[in-house]
């Protein structure tokens, strides 16, 4: 660090570099606007593009909302509907391509639609479940396009039957259990010898929404039998087919999984892309099943198709004795403290009223838990407010022997126990705790919709009023780069506050000198505030409201260290 003269060109270069930073960043989000503001925004457009379907037939989107419902609307569909899904089965094919989540909606609008997790087989975005069996003796098969007839329904089990021309049938039974779907074929040899048949289930999904979010994964997820989770994204699947002894495999995004669950370890699981963007996640038989003839053969499928709610993949986890099926969510490189804040927002949401009050206890929490070393690292930032005039006096009376200049600091400062790099501590402390509940409020489904107050009715959504379209008052949504809302505001000007209070709470600053790195860090911390309201405008507001509480605890608590040490003096 320089000194003596040296400290104006010192403090240039950092205002400077800071400058070019928030160049950079508008640039950035210009071109790269940030994806979950991205994501917002194709949200909006997509649900006013919907209000605009009944009007405009020409739409493209309107062309592949009615291919949808047409699709649904056929006469070969058996529907099913249980207290958590809905959706129904195309007798074509006997495939499972239509479900909704009945308890999760789009948006937060009241006339939005379920959560589709698997749409029409044929449409643009086709998502589906098939099983299919080829007859390897008669080389016969039974796939997606042979007809299915319906035999007896009750309620969450409908039971199907087909029958190949050389005496094979499949008759199926499959059962709607809570998220789960359970499917049980018996396949019965009429065909008058014995017969090998060779099996298959697939979870084909087509031109998914790829969001290539930093902070969570979207794309593949698959759990092997040597416990490892992979994690694989849809630009790395290739053509030819990975196979391996995975016990759960399928796609997800940030909330949601659908997923085959393979509990035969002699069925191979293997994922692969085909077209231009479609993907097929597998199982298959490794050797086929031999049936006798006159006999039958029962096999079993199991799908997983419902939010990524730790507490529900943690029950089915123990129904189906699943390992690490909970790591489908992607508690990322800290989830050693990730998934229990996971967990603690779950019990907080369940007995506050108001997820707004579980921020504001989870900010609580943090603060009496990092009390001690946040009190000493204030304290000893007072100390160092306290030195100031000792400092200037040693830089000026040392000024050209740079050496001796920083020995008699070094001696100060061990003297009277205190360090400048103290006031880096608290930020450095928060800094793991910050990130993994910004990841915690993007993933967790409890923040999803969940509303504050007034203008606020998502806290995984970013502030979706701004400044630069006067809050609302003008009909125009700013690019991404000017979308600054409310609270990222707040949260500045808490941060301002504090900023002067570090420099401004003990008078003695206004009329004593202070050392060139102390004028440094000083003017780096004016642009702090505006560079970080920039940045935090793109966050969940959940996160903003825990940065602005946190600033608001962090002020009283450092107002009291100071005040604590000016007073034992």
């Amino acid at each position: 660090m320089p000194f003596g003269n040296h400290d104006q060109p010192s403090t240039k270069n950092v205002l400077v570099a800071l400058l070019v930073f928030v160049i950079f960043m508008i640039v950035y989000n210009y071109f790269f606007e940030d994806p979950q503001t991205r994501s917002q925004t194709e949200a909006e457009q997509t649900a006013s593009s919907e209000q605009r379907n009944e009007a405009d037939g020409d739409d493209e989107h309107s062309k592949v909302e009615l291919t949808i419902s047409k699709s649904i609307s056929k006469d070969s569909r058996i529907r099913f509907e249980n207290e958590k899904i809905s959706g129904s089965i195309d007798l074509i094919g006997g495939i499972i391509d239509e479900l909704s989540l009945k308890e999760y909606k789009e948006t937060t609008e009241d006339n939005s639609p379920s959560v589709m997790l698997l749409t029409p087989k044929g449409t643009n975005s086709e998502s589906y479940y098939a099983i299919s069996y080829k007859n390897k003796t008669h080389n016969e098969t039974v796939s997606n396009e042979t007809v299915w007839t319906k035999t007896e329904s009750s309620e969450g089990n409908i039971t199907i039957i087909t029958k190949t021309p050389n005496g094979m049938i499949v008759e199926r039974t499959i059962i709607f259990d809570g998220y789960l779907i359970c499917t049980k074929d018996r396949v019965i040899n009429l065909t008058g010898e014995d017969i090998t048949v060779s099996t298959a289930s697939n979870l084909v999904c087509t031109n998914p929404h790829d969001t290539n979010y930093a902070v969570v994964h979207n794309g593949l997820v698959a759990h092997s039998y040597n416990n490892k989770v992979e994690e694989i994204k849809y630009s790395n699947v290739q053509s030819k087919a990975v196979k391996n002894n995975y016990d759960w495999l399928g796609y997800t995004d940030i909330y949601w999984l659908t997923a085959i669950i393979n509990k035969d370890k002699n069925t191979l699981a293997s994922y692969l892309k085909f077209g231009d963007n479609s993907y097929k996640c597998s199982t298959h038989s490794k050797k086929g099943v031999k049936i006798a003839q006159n006999s039958v053969a029962e096999i079993s499928y199991l799908v997983f198709a419902g939010p990524k709610d730790i507490k529900i993949l943690n029950e089915y986890a123990s129904r189906l004795e699943l390992e690490q099926f909970e790591m489908a969510i992607d508690f990322g490189w800290f989830f050693i403290l990730t998934k229990p804040l996971l967990y603690l927002l779950g019990f907080l949401g369940q007995i506050l009223p108001g997820m707004w009050l579980v921020i504001l206890v989870l900010t609580l929490l943090f603060k009496v838990l990092t009390f001690p070393l946040m009190q000493k690292s204030f304290t000893s930032a007072a100390k160092m407010r306290e030195l100031q005039p000792k400092l200037a006096a040693i830089q000026k009376l040392y000024a050209t022997d740079k050496l001796r200049m920083n020995q008699e600091m070094m001696a100060l400062y061990k003297k009277e126990k205190a360090s400048p790099m103290t006031g880096c501590f608290p930020m450095i402390l928060q800094a793991p705790i910050f990130f993994c509940l910004y990841k915690v409020f993007f993933l967790s489904l409890d923040m999803r919709h969940a509303p504050l107050f007034g203008w606020i009715h998502d806290l995984s959504a970013p502030d979706p009023v701004y400044i630069f379209n006067l809050f609302g008052l003008i009909d125009w949504t700013p690019p991404g780069f000017l979308r600054i809302g409310v609270w990222p505001l707040i949260m500045g000007f808490t941060m301002f506050l504090q900023q002067k209070l570090s420099s401004g709470i003990n008078g003695k600053n206004k009329v004593m000198g202070k050392t060139n790195e102390m004028k440094v860090q000083e003017n780096m911390m004016l642009v702090m505030p505006v560079l970080f309201t920039y940045i935090c405008a793109s966050f969940p507001v959940g996160v903003v409201i825990y940065w602005t509480a946190s600033n608001l605890f962090s002020m009283a608590q450092q107002y009291y260290a100071t005040y604590s040490t000016s007073k034992g003096k």
